[in-house]
């Protein structure tokens, strides 16, 4: 699956990012690793899944319907 930048503070160069699965449109974002047992904890992620910490930026690039194309 082709992925895509979908925007992020510093432009096209480094991080925090939105990005994009082109096929299926879902959003995933590029953070920094939750690494605090107290924080996994609190979250209750399963096994298999993992959270990032994604400063508020990136998700102004996110179209604001949810579902149409790169803003």
């Amino acid at each position: 699956m082709r992925i895509e930048i979908v925007g992020g503070a510093t432009r096209q160069r480094g991080s925090p990012r939105s990005r994009r699965y082109e096929e299926s449109g879902d959003f995933f974002a590029q953070g920094y690793v939750i690494s605090d047992p107290s924080d996994v904890e609190q979250m209750r992620i399963p096994i298999g899944e993992t959270g990032t910490r994604v400063p508020a930026g990136p998700f102004d690039f996110l179209p604001k319907d949810g579902t149409s194309g790169v803003s």
